[in-house]
């Protein structure tokens, strides 16, 4: 099968190495001696480190096969270490500062005990993890207002399947987050089927968010990928994300404006700067489907957040958001459809 190029595919590179000052403005250590309970308070997210800038400085790395990266992939490791052990918060992470690719990446490929340490610290203690909230799950599949909490169980599925990865027997059996991460998805598809008339079922304000989507998707699709997985979970995480897919692309991308909307709360605002952090589920699902559909949608979404977004990229936090896992997208446009 002979493959189109994907558009703007060079842009996409030139911006991934104009990042210099993203780099110098990210420090290697923050000081805690301010922090008090309740928490970590010095924590800065506006910089790299945050949506996992040492997993996304490793992947340039691999990608650019120039390892001088992995000095900034040190620096981000530093700082979100320092977090880790701030008196107030320990291993205990807040839920959407769970970010263990990275560790794993530096406990695999590095052979790095302290790092895999991490993982499983992540996810054993951290505030939405698995181990924390046993009693917790039946009541989590009744309430549609749990939608919320997407982007958490996310993260918090995304360190189980490190952690089972990296073999600790903790984690071995099914993660009993997946029928969440369902529900939510089950949820989602009602809540988008009946857009703009339906009634959220969660917080009023923001709403459903394109962005949150795909954090879930890309944690299932992890778990897809995983020869241990069931056929019967893969058969739902391809249709549960397919379906979705198809509802938040018709119904919230807006093709004048370059980007899906920031949220159903805010439905005239749009954000092409997060297009990238979205479109890899749809170069998974073209991989998987062969659908044309996925192929056109993935494109546009790709090339709008290249040309539209990357002004909007003043910062390293949006940094990390368009590099996190667009890598993958570029992967799975590059092969021929199963």
């Amino acid at each position: 099968m002979m493959l189109k190029p994907i558009p703007q595919l060079a842009a996409w590179e030139a911006h991934m190495t104009d990042c210099a000052k993203i780099i110098a403005a990210q420090p290697g250590s923050v000081d805690h001696s301010a922090c008090t309970r309740p928490g970590c308070k010095v924590l800065n997210e506006s910089l790299a480190w945050y949506y996992d800038g040492n997993r996304v400085f490793r992947q340039i790395a691999r990608y650019t096969k120039d390892r001088a990266w992995l000095e900034a992939a040190k620096k981000c490791r530093l700082y979100y270490r320092s977090y880790l052990s701030c008196p107030t918060v320990g291993h205990y992470v807040d839920g959407w500062r769970n970010f263990t690719k990275g560790f794993f990446l530096n406990a695999t490929e590095d052979n790095d005990a302290t790092a895999k340490q991490d993982v499983l610290l992540i996810a054993r203690r951290g505030k939405f993890s698995q181990p924390q909230h046993r009693a917790d799950i039946a009541g989590w599949l009744t309430t549609p207002s749990f939608v919320d909490a997407g982007r958490e169980i996310a993260y918090a599925i995304s360190a189980w399947s490190a952690s089972k990865a990296l073999g600790d027997q903790e984690f071995a059996r099914r993660d009993p987050y997946l029928d969440i991460a369902y529900f939510q998805l089950d949820t989602w598809r009602a809540y988008l089927q009946g857009y703009p008339a339906s009634k959220y079922p969660g917080e009023p304000g923001a709403k459903f968010q394109p962005f949150m989507f795909a954090l879930t998707a890309e944690a299932l699709i992890e778990v897809y990928q995983r020869p241990d997985t069931s056929q019967a979970d893969k058969e739902k995480i391809r249709t549960k994300l397919e379906a979705v897919a198809r509802l938040t692309y018709d119904k919230l991308y807006s093709t004048p404006n370059h980007a899906f909307i920031a949220n159903t709360g805010n439905p005239t605002t749009y954000w092409p700067a997060i297009n990238l952090l979205i479109v890899p589920v749809y170069g998974w699902l073209w991989h998987e489907t062969g659908a044309p559909y996925f192929l056109e949608a993935g494109d546009r979404i790709f090339a709008d957040g290249v040309v539209y977004g990357w002004p909007e990229v003043w910062g390293g936090k949006q940094f990390s958001q368009n590099y996190r896992w667009s890598f993958d997208y570029v992967a799975w446009r590059q092969q021929a459809p199963k």
